[in-house]
């Protein structure tokens, strides 16, 4: 049995309401960038820091974790994925229209979407279209109850 365990991140942007989803070169779905733990050389936290800033060129700070999935890809492989939240750093210029994408990584594009723009597009996970959105106030305001990594 192969055991993943990603690091995902949900990237809000709470200047204009919007997260930041990504596509992979022949998807036709949209999901929160992220990747595989590299677990000899960084804690979870630090996974979702760099796989950020390596798929879409964004410096993040991450405010709590969101959700926990396990996704049986195949008969003899799982993927335990950690979907965390993340803000933009302090004074990171977001530009709608470009996101710095790896040219050598799986990522075909990526774009900012706001909750009414999600309705019609196919997501993964499916919680992003709406129970995200119903609280992101939750969220952002209420302390974080996780302890965290050590």
């Amino acid at each position: 049995m192969n055991i993943r365990i990603l690091a995902r991140v949900v990237i809000y942007n709470p200047e204009d309401n919007k997260i930041l989803l990504v596509k992979n070169k022949g998807t036709n779905f949209w999901y929160a960038p992220g990747g595989g733990w590299e677990y000899d050389k960084e804690n979870i936290l630090q996974c979702a820091e760099r796989e950020v800033t390596e798929e879409v060129g964004l410096s993040v700070e991450i405010k709590r974790i969101l959700y926990l999935q396990e996704f049986h890809a195949t008969e003899d492989s799982i993927f335990f994925e950690t979907f965390w939240l993340a803000v933009p750093k302090a004074g990171t210029e977001i530009n709608e229209n470009h996101i710095d994408l790896d040219p050598n990584g799986q990522v075909e594009t990526g774009r900012w979407f706001s909750k009414e723009e999600l309705q019609d597009l196919k997501v993964f996970p499916k919680r992003l279209k709406n129970t995200f959105w119903d609280n992101i106030d939750k969220f952002i305001i209420e302390e974080d109850p996780f302890i965290g990594v050590s």
